[in-house]
């Protein structure tokens, strides 16, 4: 009895002391985490969280741009006020080293939402000029990233009416919300990790242009206008250009197609033809419905509207997106549900096949002139010649982008990956000249909502 007594003790001291080894073991491990980072070594009441960055080239430097959160005392505790400091160097991380210099604060990248290159950057290597942040351990892969029209430092000062902080501004046109409308494609750092070290060594990210600069205009013919009860309609046709209509009351909102060609014209309803103009200097708006492209790092160009938008319905799950298209000597804007979208790639006689799908639910939600609303409303069926219209839309917007992509060999849309996963045995053979070499089959199918 004794025995087993002195066993049962033995047994539960040898569980104690290696219970309170495993804790100093826990315990040193935690202390080395803490003092090997930033925390341990930087007093948190003497950084600058940085918000946003901008990066623009002048003269052989990087220059840098941060958006930083300041704490602020005030009689109801700490405020924070959002400022914008520069500092340039050789590299990104030179130029931080110089704000810290500047502004006394260690500059802390983990809290860095938005990413802004400019157009000063369009030569440089692509992964030069984020590698800091790939280096930067407390950097958020999540981080979006996106190329501007101009500097810059000079969008990132621009005045948003959408709100106090430029980056917030910016940010919400590269939403999920934009995104799963087709209307923006959207890239964080670890997407084009993802997209430029794959086969297809491509990689995109959203294009941001300044909406309107320090005034905002209403206004255009009002010759073509619908009646009472008529809903907004929206053109963004072929050639690229932009135009919106706007019908009476009751009408039903539309959205416009933004192109390289014509700028929007605005006609407000009621049979009435006028103009309407308000201007004066105020804040700006922000749109990327345009995307810049890379290939093996280097920049290409920038896709228009209507080829992101293909791009974006390719590349994304889609919830709602809008498509404007011509039927019947009539402009239509259509709402689509819905929508499922793909690529597929098969090498048959030796030849590689791409076929691309779309398949969508579509619903009225504009028209250009006068139309039988009631009908419409109580039929809730979109005619064949306007179904066909929206499927040579759709079509040509598809040629659009595959066109870019053989042109300037850039796989976008990720051939090669499919000729790697799915046709290995062919990749060496055709991974140099596949995009010139394909052909393209479109299956394009468009029902109305029923």
């Amino acid at each position: 009895m004794k025995g087993k007594f002195k066993n049962s003790l033995k047994s539960k001291l040898n569980i104690s002391k290696l219970s309170v080894l495993v804790y100093w073991l826990i315990f040193l491990l935690l202390a080395c985490l803490f003092f090997t980072n930033d925390f341990g070594l930087v007093d948190i009441h003497k950084t600058s969280i940085i918000t946003a960055v901008a990066i623009d080239t002048e003269e052989g430097e990087v220059l840098v741009t941060a958006e930083i959160a300041v704490p602020q005392p005030s009689q109801s505790g700490e405020n924070i006020v959002y400022t914008q400091v520069q500092g340039s160097g050789l590299t990104i991380a030179d130029a931080l080293n110089e704000i810290n210099a500047k502004t006394g604060f260690y500059p802390k990248l983990q809290f860095c939402k938005l990413i802004l290159i400019g157009e000063s950057c369009r030569d440089k290597q692509l992964f030069r000029v984020l590698g800091c942040f790939y280096r930067k351990n407390y950097s958020e892969l999540t981080a979006l990233v996106a190329m501007c029209e101009g500097n810059a430092y000079d969008m990132l000062a621009q005045k948003s009416n959408v709100s106090d902080m430029t980056s917030e501004a910016i940010r919400k046109v590269l939403s999920d919300e934009i995104e799963k409308s087709a209307n923006a494609t959207t890239s964080n750092l670890k997407s084009i990790a993802a997209m430029e070290f794959s086969h297809s060594r491509a990689c995109y990210m959203p294009y941001v242009e300044v909406n309107n600069q320090g005034e905002s205009q209403l206004g255009g013919n009002g010759d073509n206008v619908g009646g009472e009860g008529e809903n907004n309609g929206s053109q963004g046709g072929s050639g690229g250009g932009s135009q919106s209509g706007q019908g009476g009351e009751g009408g039903q909102s539309g959205q416009s197609q933004q192109g390289g060609g014509q700028s929007g014209q605005s006609q407000q309803g009621g049979g009435q033809s006028g103009q309407s103009q308000q201007g004066g200097e105020g804040p700006v708006e922000f749109t990327a419905r345009k995307t810049a492209y890379f290939s093996d790092g280097r920049f290409i160009g920038v896709l228009d509207d209507r080829q992101a938008f293909a791009l974006a319905v390719l590349e994304n799950d889609i919830r709602l997106a809008v498509l404007p298209c011509d039927a019947d000597g009539v402009h239509y804007t259509l709402g689509l549900k819905g929508v499922k979208c793909a690529a597929d790639l098969k090498v048959k006689d030796g030849v590689p096949q791409l076929k691309i799908s779309f398949k969508a639910n579509a619903r009225i939600q504009g028209a250009r002139v006068k139309v039988d609303l009631q009908k419409i409303i109580s039929d809730d069926v979109v005619s064949a010649s306007v179904l066909d219209g929206a499927k040579a839309e759709m079509r040509a917007r598809f040629e659009g982008l595959i066109n870019v992509v053989r042109e300037t060999n850039s796989d976008l849309i990720g051939v090669r990956e499919l000729l790697y996963k799915k046709n290995y045995k062919y990749f060496e053979a055709f991974q140099n000249d596949i995009l010139q070499r394909m052909t393209v089959a479109y299956d394009i199918k468009i029902d109305s909502v029923s």
